[in-house]
């Protein structure tokens, strides 16, 4: 029986310094690409200031990601750092072959697409740099426009120190 799960970040948790936030027993294994589905922003969510990523089904684009290895007993903890989302299985395309994945849906299929914050978008861009996704996606990313939101998100990790004390000055 296994004693772990394949999870497959595509926004936030990409990067480690904030997966292993809440769940400390994650371990990045390889990079991944869901083939079929878009990434795109949706919801407004009062923590980061504004949209959330999820990934929709949509023929002929592909969301690149992380694949990371977590212990079962992390499962519903990821369960609710992921809550308003919803369970998916994929299978991924990644160096060591296809590999299928959990990940997560925004669960209204009907929200509105709208934009993120400067904080969460900087948040998977570091992430898709910190594991080398492929540069051209990276820059798809960093060209995703942002609400322009300054004020502090309520999420504590270190790479969001210098946005959040612009606010204060």
């Amino acid at each position: 029986m296994e004693t772990f799960f394949w999870y497959f970040a595509y926004g936030s948790n990409l990067l480690a310094e904030r997966i292993h936030h809440r769940q400390k027993g994650a371990e990045y294994f390889c990079n991944g690409k869901l083939e079929n589905f878009a990434l795109r922003f949706v919801h407004n969510s009062s923590r980061w200031q504004g949209a959330l990523a999820t990934v929709i089904e949509t023929p002929g684009n592909d969301v690149w990601g992380c694949v990371w290895k977590i212990p079962k007993e992390y499962s519903e903890s990821l369960d609710k750092q992921e809550s308003g989302y919803h369970r998916l299985n994929v299978t991924l395309q990644t160096p060591e072959g296809p590999i299928t994945c959990r990940t997560y849906q925004f669960s209204n299929l009907q929200a509105n697409f709208t934009l993120p914050s400067p904080h969460y978008k900087l948040v998977i861009v570091e992430g898709g740099k910190e594991h080398n996704l492929p540069a051209e996606y990276i820059k798809n990313l960093e060209e995703i426009p942002d609400n322009k939101f300054q004020g502090k998100v309520e999420v504590d990790i270190p790479i969001l120190e210098k946005l959040n004390r612009q606010t204060e000055l």
